[in-house]
């Protein structure tokens, strides 16, 4: 569930963050498509992308980011967090760990979408195979990591 009043608080903190910077903005996971070069971009921006990138293929995304970017490429990531009985009740787990929500379109019909609420220990993690100076900042309902592409 989206709370407008921290989000807004939560891109005032991330715009602040990428004030000097050349920003590309992510609007989607699919980096073939992505004309970028390295040196062209001081950070990268991505906004609720990361949950619904498969826990699999997380790796292999941020070496192609930092292949179109290149290395001391500022990354910021924000996210949703679970929030007990606010969020859609996770319906299942996978293989890899990725989790999946039913939720509802417009007309009541019932979808299933992944959304991954990675904990801080997971961003660390995972990041730390791609990237350094690793920070996770949380507030109640958003989560959004900060580091550098290696």
């Amino acid at each position: 569930m989206i709370n407008e009043d921290e989000l807004q608080e939560v891109r005032e903190h991330i715009e602040e963050l990428l004030e000097d910077h050349e920003v590309l903005q992510l609007e989607s996971l699919d980096l073939d498509s992505l004309e970028a070069a390295p040196g062209q971009y001081t950070a990268v921006y991505a906004e609720f992308l990361w949950a619904q990138l498969g826990r699999e293929k997380q790796d292999k995304f941020l070496k192609q980011l930092r292949d179109k970017v290149g290395k001391d490429v500022l990354l910021v990531l924000m996210g949703e967090d679970y929030v007990d009985g606010e969020s859609f009740p996770i319906a299942r787990t996978d293989q890899h760990g990725n989790t999946y929500e039913f939720q509802k379109d417009d007309d009541g019909n019932r979808f299933e979408v992944m959304k991954n609420y990675p904990s801080d220990s997971w961003l660390r993690k995972r990041l730390g195979i791609a990237a350094r100076e690793i920070k996770v900042l949380r507030s109640e309902y958003y989560w959004v990591v900060t580091s550098r592409l290696k």
